[in-house]
């Protein structure tokens, strides 16, 4: 005799029961699941204008990033004082740009390697010229370029010397304007972010009241304070970028002054080399006084 089936046992192995069906999801389940595209009520997310499901996880990702980097204390602030912040935060990255290629730019040129015009003074005083040539090839220094150009020209005569101060001098003035380029985008930066910054203040105030005359009678302090504390942070942020802008500029303008003396000072010691081998067994004569004399 067959032994009774029970019909729920049957139906429930037949149709599944739910805990398999969440313990093993379809292959569609789980690939929702593994690419995020499920909502917090357990709906899947469809693109209406493809009727693809959506994958959340990028998008969480890159809202995560620029939350992280929204959330810094500095790029806050900025965002804070609105446009203008924004103004000042360009012109801040724009003055470090130019700080740090001038920067690049003096190593370069080697225009802290000014010791060698004793060198070469020494070596004119004994006429050895050769070894004075030599010395300002080996030299990176926009002075050594300068004093081994004028090494080939004939000082020989008053009117000589003339010419070769003449046109030493014009290919000086070119290095220190090739040295001076982007000084004026400093100076430009340093200017303009204490004004802009004012800028902002006045106009965060004017906001500010703006604000308290359309609250009438009801005048929530909270809203000057608030409106005050916004227009001062965008002449915080300008004080904050024409500080450096202005040191930098100030120490730039410094570097090309002295390059500028020691090319004078090489001029000045090639134009009178004569004059300085025919002094060789006489009181040495120091720049200054080779200067004095030209004058």
């Amino acid at each position: 005799m067959p032994e009774p089936v029970n019909p729920q046992v049957t139906s429930g192995d037949a149709q599944g029961s739910p805990q398999s069906a969440l313990q093993n999801p379809p292959a569609a389940t789980a690939d929702v699941l593994a690419t995020g595209t499920l909502a917090a009520d357990g709906t899947v997310l469809v693109d209406p204008s493809t009727g693809l499901p959506v994958d959340t996880t990028a998008t969480t990702q890159t809202s995560f990033l620029g939350d992280g980097l929204m959330g810094l204390p500095v790029i806050e602030q900025v965002d804070r004082a609105g446009v203008v912040g924004w103004v000042l935060a360009a012109m801040a990255l724009i003055g470090l740009v130019v700080f740090f290629y001038k920067l690049v730019g003096f190593l370069r040129r080697g225009v802290f390697a000014d010791g060698f015009v004793s060198d070469v003074e020494r070596h004119l005083i004994n006429g050895d010229e050769a070894k004075a040539a030599e010395l300002m090839a080996r030299r990176r220094h926009p002075a050594a370029r300068i004093g081994l150009s004028g090494m080939s020209l004939s000082v020989a005569s008053p009117s000589e010397r003339e010419a070769a101060s003449d046109l030493i001098a014009a290919r000086a003035r070119k290095e220190v304007d090739g040295l001076s380029g982007g000084l004026r985008i400093m100076s430009t930066v340093a200017v303009l972010s204490p004004l802009l910054g004012l800028l902002g203040t006045v106009m965060g105030m004017i906001d500010a009241f703006q604000k308290m005359e359309g609250a009438g009678s009801r005048i929530d302090p909270s809203i000057l304070s608030g409106g005050i504390w916004l227009a001062l942070l965008t002449t915080a942020i300008g004080l904050v970028v024409a500080i450096p802008a202005t040191a930098f500029h100030m120490w730039m303008q410094g570097v090309i002054s002295r390059t500028a003396a020691v090319m004078e000072d090489v001029c000045t010691i090639v134009v009178n080399r004569n004059e300085l081998s025919h002094k060789a067994h006489a009181p040495a004569s120091n720049v200054a006084e080779l200067r004095h004399a030209a004058e």
